[in-house]
């Protein structure tokens, strides 16, 4: 690749030291090979455990891992500072994603919703996936990539509306959707068990409600709730968030700085810097697809493209378009 013989990379990474930015990752699901065939989640928010391992081992001999809740950017680093969190809690986290992280003595956080913990298929977009395979066979990852973007601008009713015509027509046909021993999510056993290891757990929601598609009296439910269920069972202060499908706005910011939060993440990629709001931090997306090389195998040059660069590179185009409010963004500029 251009960037990495060219040293573009080299100089990313030196100016995200050097600015003390830190790169937040975010992940989903850490599934082995048969687990990963047989998922109904979409391609975005899985890694496989050999890649991951890979992955891990790759970050823990180049960059310094660090504890997402203790650490602020803003301080020069000699090594690019990561943070690795993980998205729903799912069983994975605790079955394969904990074993390789504690190998390394890597810090976790990861992001709960109460309302929907120990449960086959939680998420709704899984039920969906579910659902449009049985009816198509033939369907097309991407196919069902873009209807369930579409479902997630619909109001929750219209949502349920739509997953019971689906249900409806797969009866009709014959078809019947079993339980998944794949798509569940920890249980409060596992949790107390990874609290007692270190891992630090956040709200998530509730039942991972948008919570810029719902009322504000919702919104704040969902946040109140979740946040009240996950001191009680762990007995500390729950005071870090991430926003589901990481849609944020100015009032919900202002709900969680109400709620006691301190710490909120989004989906928006970019680096951590010591100009970036506290409730709104970006992160980076870490998934099979975007750390794999043509191999098939995990690429350190595909990784610190997808992190690194894209992250540095979001981040000085926002900090630019900060200092020119009034002028509309151009091609330069981004």
């Amino acid at each position: 690749m251009l960037l990495a013989t060219s040293g573009c990379l080299w100089w990313t990474k030196r100016q995200l030291s050097a600015s003390g930015a830190v790169i937040v990752f975010t992940l989903h699901r850490v599934l082995d090979e048969a687990g990963y065939l047989r998922t109904q989640s979409l391609p975005g928010i899985v890694i496989k455990d050999r890649t991951f391992r890979e992955f891990v081992a790759y970050v823990v001999r180049r960059y310094e891992p660090v504890d997402f809740r203790q650490v602020r950017p803003g301080k020069p680093s000699d090594k690019v500072r990561v943070a690795f969190t993980f998205d729903d809690g799912w069983s994975d986290n605790y079955s394969i994603a904990l074993p390789i992280a504690r190998k390394h003595e890597i810090p976790l956080t990861i992001f709960i919703c109460p309302g929907l913990l120990d449960r086959d298929r939680p998420f709704w977009p899984e039920e969906v996936a579910a659902l449009i395979r049985a009816i198509r066979p033939a369907v097309e990852v991407s196919e069902i990539e873009a209807e369930i973007e579409t479902l997630k601008t619909y109001a929750q009713e219209a949502r349920t509306q739509y997953l019971a015509r689906l249900s409806e027509e797969a009866r009709h046909r014959g078809i019947c959707i079993g339980p998944s021993d794949i798509d569940r999510t920890v249980s409060w056993a596992a949790i107390a068990e990874m609290d007692r290891e270190g891992v630090n757990f956040g709200s998530h929601t509730q039942t991972h409600q948008i919570l810029t598609k719902v009322s504000p009296e919702e919104a704040r439910k969902e946040v109140q709730i979740s946040k009240a269920a996950i001191e009680r069972a762990l007995s500390k202060r729950c005071d870090t968030f991430a926003y589901p499908n990481g849609n944020w706005s100015v009032e919900t910011q202002q709900l969680l700085a109400e709620e006691g939060i301190k710490l909120a993440v989004t989906s928006e990629r970019g680096a951590w810097t010591a100009h970036c709001d506290l409730l709104a931090i970006p992160r980076s997306n870490i998934s099979e697809d975007n750390v794999v090389g043509p191999r098939g195998r995990f690429s350190p040059t595909m990784f610190e493209y997808t992190t690194f660069w894209k992250s540095w590179r979001e981040t000085k185009a926002k900090s630019r378009l900060a200092f020119r409010p009034s002028q509309e963004p151009t091609p330069a500029a981004l």
